[in-house]
């Protein structure tokens, strides 16, 4: 592969520090279970939204974690296909790693591109490398107008090409600045029928997190583009112009940087609220209690017959933990028999049993 022109400029140099030392402080955090996968809910019910945004489809955070919750109604499901499909692909981004079947390549591309279409295009289309003379499929991808024509480029070999640069190279060329030349690449070329806007942020979500730069697949890329969206197109078209790929290269690492800082930054606030949980709560309630009190704060209600499967406790035993809760006023009872449930209520906005409202803390 020929290495496109660019230059490391002060900025791409610190883009890439702060991403590093952002995802560093991700992984030093000692998340537990429940805290990761509420957190990582959060994050890719967001991304699902700032995607809707990115191709011209929006639908709404709630409708987004809908999604990710996997709750789509039957009557939903052919309106909210592309974002139930993305739901898939980063199910599947969650599992891939170093031991995946499939390494980064453009096969790799090809699977994420037939798990984005299934059901939207018709099936001897999904991952279909498309001719450059040919026409692509332009719903759901706002990058359609950016492509450029190659009818000499053989799609294949041309992007395995650009991989095996990724996985071999020798001259160390820092892994964003690589995904970020290999995101240009797919704008210019959009090598599928279909789906190749999203196809690529998928794509480079994968190999940032083979490469250690995604870790449990939280980074919101989407998101990260969504929120400067004119300015990656605008980048691009001026790279492009000039044949030097700096201005895009700076322009992704920059957005990719300031994504990476939120959610580290609200990954360990998250963690030392609920160790500040923990130390306040211990010495009242026992760890079922915390427990659910934590589930509350994520969750509208719960039932004492969830409680007590949830906590794998008998009847009474819940129903003492549960009474105990009511009567020290930690949660609310609602309801009447069978219908009981209970609720945290009350809480000012922006508050959770435990925590002090983010403004409280600045």
């Amino acid at each position: 592969m020929v290495t496109p022109k660019y230059t490391i400029t002060n900025l791409i140099l610190n883009y890439i520090v702060k991403y590093e030392l952002a995802i560093q402080k991700i992984k030093e955090t000692p998340l537990q279970k429940s805290l990761l996968e509420s957190s990582k809910e959060k994050y890719q019910a967001e991304e699902i939204d700032k995607l809707g945004e990115l191709i011209s489809y929006p639908i709404g955070y709630n409708k987004s974690l809908t999604v990710q919750r996997g709750q789509v109604l039957p009557s939903h499901r052919n309106t909210l296909r592309i974002f139930t499909n993305f739901k898939n692909a980063q199910d599947y981004l969650n599992t891939y790693d170093r031991k995946s079947a499939i390494k980064p390549s453009i096969e790799l591309s090809n699977h994420l591109n037939r798990i984005l279409l299934k059901n939207i295009i018709d099936e001897w289309d999904l991952g279909r490398e498309k001719k450059f003379s040919e026409k692509p499929y332009d719903l759901y991808d706002t990058w359609y107008k950016l492509r450029d024509y190659y009818p000499s480029i053989t799609v294949s070999e041309y992007f395995n090409d650009i991989f095996q640069w990724i996985l071999n190279d020798t001259t160390g060329v820092h892994k964003l600045i690589q995904i970020s030349i290999l995101l240009y690449e797919f704008i210019d070329k959009a090598p599928y029928y279909g789906g190749n806007q999203i196809t690529s942020i998928l794509t480079i979500k994968a190999i940032a997190k083979e490469y250690g730069y995604n870790p449990y697949n939280i980074i919101p890329f989407s998101k990260a583009i969504y929120q400067i969206a004119e300015d990656i197109e605008s980048a691009f078209k001026m790279s492009k112009a000039k044949r030097d790929l700096t201005i895009f290269i700076e322009a992704v690492l920059y957005t990719l940087s300031l994504s990476a800082i939120e959610i580290s930054k609200d990954i360990t606030e998250s963690f030392d609220q609920k160790m500040q949980i923990h130390k306040k709560l211990g010495k009242d309630l026992n760890s079922r209690q915390i427990k659910i009190i934590e589930y509350l704060n994520n969750n509208p209600k719960i039932t004492r017959q969830e409680y007590t499967k949830m906590m794998g406790t008998s009847f009474m035993t819940s129903y003492r933990d549960l009474q105990m809760l009511l009567e020290k006023k930690y949660i609310q009872q609602r309801g009447n028999g069978r219908g009981t449930y209970y609720i945290i209520e009350d809480k000012p906005e922006g508050k959770e049993i435990g925590r002090a409202s983010c403004r409280e803390r600045v």
